[in-house]
Parts: C-alpha cells; structure tokens; sequence
C-alpha cells in the first residue's frame, strides 16, 4: 500500500481543495447540485464540462467535482435507477438526493473525494504502465507525473473543444499552452538542480506561460498569423530540449532512450507545422497544439 500512498494523499487534497471552492467561492451547495441534477439531461459530466467554453481554463481544480460526480452516477445512480427513479441514472440519484439534504452532502464530499483519488491514481497508473513498456527502471517521479496530467487534460480539452457544438478550441489555444508551459518550466528548474539548458528552458517556460496566460502577445501583434504561430514555438524549445536530455538514456535504459528520441523528434514536427500552418489554414491550429499536448505528456511523464 505504500507505492498508493502518495496518489491517495494529493487526490483527496485535490478533492478537498475542490469542495471548499464550489461551497465557498461560487455558493454551490450539495443540495443544490442534488436539486439541479435531477433535471439535467447529459449523460457524462467530464466530456460536457471538457467541452464547455463557460468552464474555460478553471477545468484543473474542479476536476474532481465532474469526475465525482460522474462516478456518483454510475454506481449509486445506477442502483436509485434500478429501483424505478428517473428515466436515467444521473436523474435519479439527483431525485434521491434533493429529498434527503444530508444524504446529499455525503455523497457530494465522498464522491469529490473520491474524484480527486481517480484524477491522480490513473495517470499514476498509466505513467508506470508508459514506464512499464519503456522499459524504464527509474521510480516515478511525482513533480513530472503531475504537470504531464496536467498537460494531458490540456490536450483532452482541447480535442473536446474541437467536437462541441459551442467548442471554441482557437480562442483558448493561449490556455491549451500557456498553463503546461508554465507548470513545466516551473518543474525543470526544480528537477534538474543544474544551471544547464533544463534551467534556461524553464525559465523560458515560465515567461512564455506567463506571457500567453496574460494576453500580452494578443496586445502586441492583434490577431494576426504570426500571433497563432508564436504559440507552437513552446514545443519547438521543449523538443530542443528533449532530444538532449534523452542522451542521457542512451547507455542506462536504450528503450526509453529510442522511445523518448522517437516522441521529442515528432513533437519537434509538429511545433514546425504549428508555426507554418497558421498562414494556410488557421482552423486546424487547435488541433494540432492538442496532439502535440499529448506527446508533451508522454515525455514529462516518461522524464
């Protein structure tokens, strides 16, 4: 139980730090949300606040409350289903829940809980698997397991934005970037403990998050192709930076040395076709920045 013990201590301070959020800052109780539930027609909260444009760059710290909340549906949702409440599982529970307020916010802290469990312990699980088939023999890292999720749930959103009706995926490519470029360039600095090119592109990394998360570019350049082509140059200098780092593989863990060559060098490919593509048709930048977040993630995972 130990290796468990680290996933199972951030997760529910993850949960917690969420509760208190939606309690105190927005007003949401759980009663209400039971309320409001039971008239909600949407079969999966992740993928609907994923593809929400209302939710925007704020999808990290309640992604415990739509995971949870999912996770509500589908055990004790399911079981309220069967005994013959609401026309689906989602419905029901919210039947159940409004007429018992106490219940209500047991389910609602436990399942929150539960949520901000599920949102470390399977990234935790894919990164040992990813390190499994890699062949790596170096512990996981918790610093990189938790920006590459972070990372991750950047690309997921943006692909979730490119499927929703609403999905506004190009105006949000500034966020898609800036906030895994913020986190991994506080990470590297913080890893590596050396005045190498891990340190200076860190610190790249923060001024380029920082820069993006701001709005500064857009006041400079307006919307323009070279604004939406200033985006990609983050992966360029991440790549850059990959492919010497993964030298250091070569003669420790050969797998992961070819598999980390392999992914830094597409993701290099694609920074140059983010840059370029813009001028031709712009539409497809948000697509792009998505696959290029999720081999973003392999490497802060697989490093």
């Amino acid at each position: 139980m130990k290796r468990f013990r680290v996933p199972v201590i951030v997760g529910t301070v993850w949960g917690v730090i969420c509760l208190f959020s939606f309690i105190f800052l927005l007003g949401e109780d759980p009663p209400s949300s039971a309320v409001w539930l039971s008239g909600y027609d949407k079969t999966n909260f992740l993928i609907e606040a994923l593809g929400a444009d209302y939710i925007g760059p704020f999808i990290l710290p309640y992604l415990p409350y739509f995971v949870g909340l999912d996770l509500s549906t589908w055990t004790l949702g399911l079981i309220f289903y069967a005994f013959g409440y609401g026309s689906w599982p989602g419905q029901a529970l919210g039947i159940v829940l409004s007429a018992h307020p106490v219940l209500a916010w047991v389910v609602a802290i436990l399942f929150m809980l539960l949520g901000g469990v599920v949102c470390i312990g399977v990234p935790y699980l894919v990164s040992g698997l990813v390190r499994i088939i890699s062949k790596s023999e170096q512990e996981l890292d918790w610093g990189s397991a938790l920006v590459g999720t972070i990372t991750l749930v950047m690309a997921l959103q943006a692909f979730a934005q490119l499927t929703a009706p609403r999905g506004n995926a190009l105006a949000m490519v500034l966020y898609f970037v800036g906030i895994p470029a913020l986190f991994t360039g506080i990470l590297l600095p913080l890893k590596h403990k050396k005045l190498d090119y891990n340190f200076w592109v860190g610190i790249i990394g923060i001024f380029f998050g920082l820069t993006l998360l701001s709005g500064t570019l857009e006041k400079v350049l307006g919307l323009t192709p070279l604004l939406w082509s200033v985006y990609s140059i983050w992966f360029i200098i991440y790549a850059v930076r990959g492919l010497l780092q993964a030298r250091t593989y070569r003669t420790t863990a050969p797998s992961q040395y070819s598999l980390l060559m392999a992914l830094n060098f597409l993701l290099l490919v694609l920074g140059l076709l983010g840059v370029i593509i813009p001028y031709f048709t712009l539409n497809s930048l948000p697509l792009v920045v998505a696959i290029a977040l999720i081999i973003e993630s392999l490497i802060t995972w697989l490093e």
